[in-house]
């Protein structure tokens, strides 16, 4: 059991150092993530409502004083 524990503490600290070298923090990198993909949802959501937009302009309003 002392091998078992003794092996992941060496593994939990050589993940730890290995994240403090490369400088990149999981928990950021997820939220940035997050963060990145509610924009793009926003943005697809405002092309599809000009979209929309466009389409009754174009061609529910009819032709009107011709």
């Amino acid at each position: 059991m002392w091998l078992t524990d003794n092996h992941s503490l060496q593994k939990q600290q050589l993940e730890n150092r290995r994240e403090e070298i490369s400088g990149v923090s999981l928990d950021e990198e997820m939220a940035n993530m997050v963060k990145y993909q509610n924009s793009y949802q926003a943005a697809a959501r405002m092309f599809t409502t000009m979209d929309e937009m466009l389409d009754i302009v174009i061609n529910r309003m009819g032709l009107v004083g011709r």
